[in-house]
């Protein structure tokens, strides 16, 4: 399963910034050039690193650096000729896992819906041995929410608006209060050569639609284990449970078709396999050909004792 992991913060400098992050200065960042971002990070007998890479699916390139005053975080960009950069701040020891994640997709939102500049995807839960690759699954009628079509219907106050330095970075910060003050001040900081209109922020489809979302039992139902078996590989970190599509106060809430293709992933694994074939002997559950040892042994024993 392919999880991304969260950002902490935008950079001043992305093109598509992410719904209700703040917005981090990264003057201090050589954005347009991927060996430059990959040099900053290139220090010998150092905790830093940096990477870059062109991009295996399209064009665009792919890089990567420990920011040079904060070692804890760093930098991680995504550029595409036409679409533009993404630039977001992630925790250190999570900058490789998105490098190796942001290929075909230009941009994650929603717990691992992905874009890949024309169409929206599901988050990849599904792997085809026979391809050795996940199954894309399309987001049926899912539309992209722009920079212009927010600052549209609504603009918020630039003079609020808070832009802060790295070194100032708290990882665990509530997010801001009044996030459109500060989309509204990066909006007006931007060059004209690049439109609004092309400024991805969010992801709507049906299935994302608040009364459609599932609560933690509802996505224990939906799957067939129960709640409190979910609740425990979320807190162990087990079994790959897919990223929430959206956290209301401290509850998690998954939609329905993510909920679904986990299960079915889960079918399809190994342990799902097993599961499936395994025989019950009392209070015991074993895999079939286990179960046919033990009979055949138990045979053989009571043949010779009798």
């Amino acid at each position: 399963m392919v999880r991304v992991p969260q950002p902490v913060a935008n950079g001043l400098r992305t093109d598509h910034p992410v719904p209700d992050l703040p917005f981090i200065d990264d003057s201090h960042i050589p954005l347009d050039d991927p060996h430059a971002i990959q040099a900053v990070g290139r220090h010998d007998g150092s905790d830093m690193w940096g990477r870059q890479d062109r991009a295996r699916e399209g064009r665009g390139w792919i890089a990567f650096t420990t920011d040079p005053i904060r070692h804890d975080l760093a930098w991680c960009v995504r550029y595409h000729p036409d679409h533009g950069r993404t630039v977001l701040l992630y925790r250190d020891r999570d900058a490789s896992a998105v490098h190796a994640k942001w290929d075909a997709a230009l941009l994650f939102r929603a717990g691992g819906y992905w874009w890949d500049g024309e169409s929206w995807y599901r988050p990849s839960q599904v792997w085809d041995h026979a391809s050795e690759t996940y199954v894309r699954r399309p987001a049926p009628g899912a539309t992209t929410i722009t920079a212009a079509d927010i600052l549209t219907t609504g603009t918020g106050d630039p003079t609020k608006a808070r832009v802060s330095k790295v070194q100032y970075v708290n990882v665990d910060d509530a997010p801001p209060e009044r996030w459109l003050d500060d989309l509204t001040s990066w909006a007006r900081s931007r060059s004209a050569d690049r439109p609004l209109t092309g400024s991805v922020v969010r992801i709507s489809a049906p299935e994302l639609a608040g009364d459609q979302l599932l609560s933690l039992a509802e996505f224990a139902d939906t799957v067939g284990v129960t709640a409190s078996t979910l609740r425990s590989y979320l807190t162990r970190d087990q079994a790959d449970i897919p990223l929430p599509q959206a956290v209301i106060g401290s509850r998690k809430l998954w939609s329905r078709p993510v909920a679904e293709e986990w299960a079915e992933q889960r079918r399809r694994s190994d342990e799902g396999l097993d599961e499936a074939v395994a025989v019950r002997r009392g209070d015991a559950s074993q895999p079939a050909g286990i179960t046919e040892v033990w009979t055949r042994f138990a045979q053989k024993v009571f043949e010779i004792v009798g």
